[in-house]
């Protein structure tokens, strides 16, 4: 094997493809031994087109695949493997000049297009059927709004409306965002003097000093200092305002489904059906990327100011009903997944360890000063049983998450092989049957004695009592 100076030895991995390579550049039908040496000729001689017919052979199956061939064989990262290990053994280093026909035949915009394209048929197949689905339902949506009484013209106008009011929401964004960031200027100048002072008080302090008056100086200039925590906390508020405005614009589709309708109950909440089946949870509502507190709050109340644009380009409103009343099987497929693996895990959780009966509270008791003291009394219980999500390297952490995390957490804390037998329910199996043996007498053994007769358990009769399982319900299984 030819081995280029100065460099490490290759591995066995590189020598295999690079001789696998070469006999199909000689037209070998079997690959070279891995001791073979090559002569740097050879080497010389290889051409970026020799390298691409051989890995559109390994990819597509055939060294001159059409446009519209399918992969078949090696992958987008198994073909950059190959490229690297064919490249290690090239004398020369320098990218493949085209009109010299000179250089690294590896380092060419042929073999670079290559793998291009393969990634690009990896990544369409990655958006799967469904995907491919959706966007055909989403074209014949179209197509069926344009043969609507209101024609292409009225579903421009619609659309024209919705980037009118996209316009107006970026607009107040854009104040948001502006007053941001002179709360943070602020904020940092406010810091940045704090440290000037404090600086200039540790070295005016005589650490000998114990007397009560300059203690109560001190208090008093502590207590002076800006709290960065509360300065963080306001810019935390103003940070929620713009990603709740937007999240609100996301919820708010151009297009309401021809085949939805909206039905107020008598609680004030709505229900969404669509193809005959009712949701709590209508297609196309996005879940937003809020904290857990705010996780918590829609929980007791729902989504009361959730609207939703009709097909009359009129924005209507469509309340939802708070999310502890909502059961998995009333939630569209399209929000399914987010609502059960990242709201729901903390938040039933949350819920097991308040005081108060939820389904007792009438709503109108439902206000911030309720939605405050349930969410200390669950945040205290959490504390108690799984510290390590509050404490050590999760102390200053746990602050940031947002409500999809805590659920990963409280899974991972009650999955686990310490805590987790402690959550799961056990539920009692009905007692085994009592079988009572008669002694019989010895038996000769010449004496030829049948088998015993096995036991056979008597079958239930409307008249017979069977040990029975508790009933489960779903919400009593925690996740």
């Amino acid at each position: 094997m030819s081995k280029p100076a100065a460099k490490t030895p290759p591995t066995p991995r590189y020598t295999s493809i690079f001789c696998e390579f070469m006999a199909h550049f000689h037209q070998k039908p079997e690959p070279y031994p891995k001791d073979h040496e090559f002569e740097e000729n050879d080497l010389l001689a290889i051409t970026p087109n020799d390298i691409v017919r051989w890995m559109n052979a390994k990819a597509f199956g055939k060294a001159e695949p059409d446009e519209n061939s399918q992969l078949v064989g090696s992958s987008w990262s198994s073909l950059g493997f190959m490229k690297k290990s064919i490249s290690f053994f090239m004398p020369r280093t320098a990218p493949w000049d085209p009109i010299e026909g000179r250089g690294n035949p590896t380092k060419s915009q042929e073999v670079k297009n290559l793998l291009l394209r393969v990634k690009s048929i990896e990544d369409n197949r990655k958006k799967g059927p469904d995907q491919m689905q959706a966007q055909q339902q989403s074209v014949e949506e179209i197509v069926t709004a344009m043969n609507s009484a209101d024609g292409a013209s009225g579903l421009l106008q619609k659309i024209q409306a919705r980037n009118s009011e996209f316009i107006q929401t970026l607009e107040t964004m854009g104040a948001s965002i502006a007053s941001l960031g002179t709360s943070i200027e602020q904020m940092k100048s406010s810091l940045e003097s704090s440290n000037n002072a404090i600086a200039e008080e540790i070295s005016n302090q005589d650490s000998a000093s114990t007397s009560a008056g300059e203690q109560a100086k001190m208090a008093a200039f502590i207590s002076e200092l800006p709290d960065a925590m509360g300065l963080a906390s306001k810019m935390q508020e103003d940070v929620s305002k713009v990603a709740e405005s937007l999240q609100g614009f996301m919820r708010n589709p151009i297009l309401l489904s021809p085949e939805m309708t909206i039905t107020p109950s008598l609680s004030g909440y709505c229900a969404f059906t669509e193809d005959g089946k009712s949701y709590d949870i209508p297609a196309g509502f996005i879940f937003p990327q809020c904290n857990l507190h705010g996780a918590w709050r829609h929980w007791l109340t729902g989504f009361p100011d959730h609207k939703i644009r009709n097909n009359k380009n009129e924005i209507i409103d469509a309340p939802i009903k708070p999310l502890r009343l909502v059961s998995l099987g009333n939630v569209h497929q399209s929000a399914k997944k987010k609502f059960k693996d990242g709201w729901r895990p903390i938040l039933i959780f949350m819920q097991t360890e308040i005081d108060q009966d939820l389904d007792s509270v009438p709503m109108a008791s439902v206000d911030e000063a309720f939605i405050k003291m349930t969410y200390e009394q669950a945040m205290s219980a959490l504390h108690r049983k799984a510290p390590s999500m509050t404490t050590g390297k999760n102390e200053q952490k746990h602050v940031t998450w947002k409500v999809a995390t805590w659920s990963r957490k409280i899974r991972e804390e009650q999955l686990g092989p310490t805590q987790g037998a402690q959550h799961r329910p056990v539920i009692p199996l009905p007692p085994a049957p009592v079988v009572h043996v008669v002694p019989q007498a010895p038996v000769p053994r010449q004496a030829q004695v049948p088998p015993p007769a096995q036991f056979v358990p008597p079958i239930p009769t409307n008249n017979m009592q069977l040990p029975s399982i508790p009933d489960m319900h779903p919400d009593d299984m925690r996740i």
